[in-house]
């Protein structure tokens, strides 16, 4: 199911919409920023900070205001919509605005933007941000990124549409790596379950209370009748209607969102008692069993998050106060283009006197109980039970090696078969595990007397899309939302409990050696 856990808005026109309300309220109350991906650019993390362009452009707020105000006052949508942007640009690789980055014309690799889970993406949101930024380059040109414009555009709107107004920290670079690929595994989607809800947010660094108040996001907004229609027919492949939803609400849904034949347009509210206002209805509606989806409902009956649900209910100034505290928390999680380092290496190996001929890609597979990966002080991602797979790319390592690689590993028998009595006879598919992919390339060091030499890896240029086509292809041999991965080229913090210990090595093919001995190989 395509993702709307995050605002989703309709294509429909104003007055089908506002029909809706009147209808579900009756029941119940009886520059471009998207210019072509281009080349990877890497650069230095910044420091983000309030007055980062208090000298180089001190009026971006006020300009990116006036956009934003004319722009809501044109298309009251753009509010939910560019809220949505934020968080979707966010939740893939960090907010470096690559979810504005349009698809090449005869690419085989599409963008974030152009994703399955993004394709309900409103076209007034990507409008406000491409305006804004003209606006801000006719006063400061080259000097605001797309990503901090997208920052306080979403600032904008949320108190526009009668939220809070919070400072917005500045300094973003905009990315320059865009891939369709990473948008499912990293985004909520509208059937998620808290457990998934949790594991997405703490890979971000965010905590289940920021979980609970940056859903209330969904205090604006509307869904596509396909995000929530079986919870209308068939919940959990019961065939029935979810128990847990109010009967006048799933009455008014039913009418809306037919079994078959509907209409693709047709929207409902998040929040069917006051859709237009940011305001905290939306617990309230949750703890009233109103929730539209189902991922929503949820955080009201599990017991990690409802307290907080019931608390924010209950005080429209906390979700206020909150709401903004967690946006400013979120609009921090780092980016792939700041977090990662290149890392230079000679395929020389000159000065050695040995040369090695060592021809294979390289995995190494331990079994966890848990791992994460950690960059500057954020976990970028994490993984329960399963497999942690630290993989080393040769320089003539080819698509084969890959398939062989991942072929293994998903079939290796590391887990017990508890049943069965015996301790090595389950897969990590076959005991439905995740796995967590970490590139090495220090799994090819060999020693130069006491100092290591990395020579044999392939270089990062070359290396980098062929990870990326390695973890592509887990995922289209096994569960995509159980494929996790490290950032490539990071220096990264690699944090594990092995349960056994069991701990494997893969070689694609035998590695050989010219007058070499045991002790230089690594």
């Amino acid at each position: 199911m395509s993702s709307s856990y995050f605002i989703l808005l309709c294509s429909a026109d104003s007055l089908r919409i506002l029909r809706l309300i009147s209808f579900f309220t009756l029941l119940l109350s009886s520059s471009n920023c998207s210019a072509n991906v281009g080349s990877d650019v890497r650069k230095a993390p910044r420091q983000l900070s309030v007055d980062f362009y208090a000298k180089s452009c001190p009026q971006v707020d006020q300009l990116v205001a006036s956009v934003t105000s004319a722009q809501f006052r044109e298309s009251p949508v753009s509010a939910p919509a560019t809220i949505r942007l934020f968080f979707h640009d966010c939740f893939v690789d960090g907010c470096d605005a690559s979810i504005l980055i349009s698809t090449a014309p005869g690419s085989k690799e599409l963008t974030e933007r152009d994703a399955d889970d993004n394709k309900d993406l409103a076209m007034e949101a990507f409008d406000s941000i491409n305006k804004a930024k003209a606006l801000v380059e006719t006063k400061c040109p080259g000097v605001v990124s797309c990503a901090d414009i997208l920052a306080m555009a979403a600032r904008d709107f949320v108190h526009l549409t009668g939220g809070p107004y919070y400072q917005v920290k500045k300094g973003r670079w905009d990315g320059k790596l865009s891939m369709a690929s990473r948008v499912a595994p990293n985004i909520p989607h509208s059937n998620s379950t808290i457990n998934d809800l949790i594991k997405i947010f703490s890979s971000k660094g965010l905590t289940i209370d920021d979980l609970v108040v940056l859903s209330g996001a969904h205090t604006i907004g509307f869904s596509h009748c396909k995000h929530f229609v079986d919870r209308l027919y068939d919940f959990k492949g019961s065939k029935q209607s979810d128990p847990t939803m109010d009967p006048r609400l799933l009455k008014a849904l039913k009418l809306s969102c037919p079994k078959f034949g509907g209409n693709n347009d047709i929207v409902a509210p998040f929040d069917v008692t006051t859709p237009f206002s940011f305001d905290n209805a939306y617990y309230g509606n949750l703890v009233s069993k109103l929730g539209l989806l189902s991922s929503d409902q949820a955080l009201a009956s599990d017991s990690r998050t409802m307290p907080l649900v019931q608390a924010l209910a209950k005080d429209k100034q906390k979700f206020i106060q909150a709401f903004a505290a967690a946006m400013d928390k979120m609009g921090s999680i780092a980016s792939r283009n700041d977090a990662v380092k290149l890392l230079r290496h000679r395929l020389s190996a000159a000065g050695t006197g040995r040369t090695f001929k060592i021809t294979a890609m390289r995995a190494m597979v331990q079994r966890v109980a848990s791992a994460s990966v950690e960059v500057e002080g954020r976990i970028v991602s994490s993984i329960g039970p399963g497999l942690l797979v630290l993989v080393g790319i040769h320089a003539s390592d080819v698509d084969s090696d890959a398939d062989f690689i991942c072929r293994k590993v998903l079939n290796m028998r590391l887990f017990p078969n508890e049943k069965a009595g015996k301790p090595w006879d389950l897969s990590v598919m076959q005991k439905n595990l995740e796995v967590l992919l970490v590139s090495q390339f220090t799994l090819y060091g060999v020693l130069k007397g006491n100092k290591p030499d990395f020579h044999v890896a392939m270089p990062p240029e070359k290396a980098r899309p062929f990870y990326d086509s390695v973890v592509e292809k887990f995922r289209k041999a096994y569960k995509p939302d159980l494929i996790k991965d490290g950032i490539f080229g990071a220096m990264m913090k690699l944090n594990l409990v092995n349960d056994g210990p069991v701990t494997m090595q893969l070689d694609s093919t035998k590695p050989s050696r010219d007058n070499s001995d045991d002790s230089e190989a690594s």
